[in-house]
């Protein structure tokens, strides 16, 4: 397998100022093809850190990959360090000169003469496209290692991953054996995941994970042979917790699982406040399957989408029943085939006799009508993050025919 290395670059990476969340997005973007970062460097912006970074990481690896330093300004130095630690000259390219200026033309903004720095190229450097931005990528030799260098805007980072530099290390890389899966897996931790795996045969892969509330990706490298026979023993081992075994987010699964159906969704919230919305509506093509929402977040609010005052005032806000009947009337309300409703208590104080990490989903469809109660850590942001999984995880098992989560 080749060495992968990244070298992020940026000052405001290096003062705390900004969380360097590229490195994730550059890790899964080349998980996906069996590839792995060996090492990560943040750099300062100085052409001699910069230089003395590539210098190494083209020492040790097949392929260094860069994010930032690219724009116009003074501090964007990365193309100054790449021709630097190649031994070439800075050229402008008038044709990059003018793809820049038309870029800035379709912004209703004239460029600016310093701008056309973002045309200047490392001779020997071949440009990467940017459609989703001014600057383009750049990808050259150097030495025994092939070096690509990205713009820092996470959208323009990944743009340029998806449409041109994974394909082009798929492409490298493939005859050398080199395959990737990620297997994911909603509602268990990395440790019970790596217990129910602790049997399995895995001979020739390397198992990776990346866990966040609720979801646990786990990533299988090695030979294509080897991947295939390990991908088919682990979705066996995880069983209805995996929920996707191509890296597809549970957002998107649902999605997927209600077109194919004809189905919608529609949603009321109270202790996610409409983050359950912001997550069933993220995915492309949304609008086919998601209906709608309230937040229902007073117990005003919740009588007025239809849950009976009386009910409310006998079992209060959180209660079983008072959930379903919000995940009732919202799917009347939005005419969908499917409503979720979400009450609980995500602190710091107690709500009556419920403590913060108490929290009820129901979901009500033509297929039946069920609500479970989950007792979550009681810490804010996990209570609301929680919830959402464990809701759209509830309807993906009514759509699948399977229990509701029983962890």
């Amino acid at each position: 397998m080749p060495r992968v290395e990244l070298i992020a670059v940026g000052d405001e990476l290096l003062s705390g100022l900004v969380l360097n969340s590229n490195v994730a997005r550059v890790a899964d973007a080349i998980g996906g093809i069996g590839l792995e970062l060996a090492v990560v460097v943040d750099v300062r912006d100085e052409v001699s850190e910069i230089v003395a970074a590539l210098t190494a990481a083209c020492g040790r690896a097949e392929v260094v990959l860069s994010s930032g330093g690219l724009g116009p300004t003074s501090d964007d130095l990365t193309r100054d360090a790449l021709a630097a630690a190649a031994g070439v000259e800075l050229r402008r390219d008038p044709a990059l000169a003018q793809v820049v200026a038309s870029r800035y033309a379709e912004w209703n903004v004239a460029v600016p003469e310093a701008a056309l720095c973002q045309a200047d190229v490392p001779v020997g450097a071949v440009p990467i496209p940017n459609p989703r931005g001014s600057v383009p990528g750049l990808r050259m030799r150097v030495g025994d290692a092939v070096v690509y260098a990205m713009p820092g805007v996470p959208a323009e980072l990944s743009g340029m991953l998806a449409d041109h530099v994974v394909p082009e290390l798929a492409a490298t890389f493939a005859a050398g054996g080199v395959a990737g899966r990620t297997i994911r897996v909603a509602l268990a931790g990395e440790s019970v995941i790596a217990a129910a795996l602790a049997g399995v045969e895995l001979d020739g892969v390397r198992v990776a994970y990346l866990a966040t509330p609720g979801d646990v990706s786990v990533r299988l490298a090695g030979t294509p042979t080897a991947v295939v026979t390990a991908l088919a023993r682990v979705r066996a081992a995880l069983g209805e917790r995996a929920y996707s075994d191509d890296g597809r987010p549970l957002a998107v699964v649902v999605a997927d699982l209600l077109r194919d159906r004809g189905g919608t969704v529609a949603v009321a919230e109270s202790v996610t406040g409409g983050m359950l919305a912001a997550a069933f509506t993220d995915p492309a093509g949304a609008s086919a399957t998601f209906r709608g929402g309230v937040v229902v977040y007073a117990t005003e609010a919740k009588a007025e989408l239809g849950v009976d005052p009386a009910l409310l005032a006998r079992r209060g806000p959180v209660d079983a029943e008072v959930t379903l009947a919000l995940a009732e009337r919202v799917r009347e309300r939005f005419a969908a085939t499917h409503g979720l409703a979400t009450t609980g208590v995500a602190g710091p104080d107690p709500v009556g006799d419920y403590q913060p990490g108490a929290v009820y989903v129901a979901i009500a469809s033509a297929a039946g009508s069920e609500v479970v109660r989950r007792t979550l850590p009681p810490r804010r942001d996990l209570v609301r993050a929680l919830t959402v999984v464990h809701a759209m995880d509830l309807l993906r098992r009514q759509l699948l025919g399977l229990r509701p989560y029983q962890g």
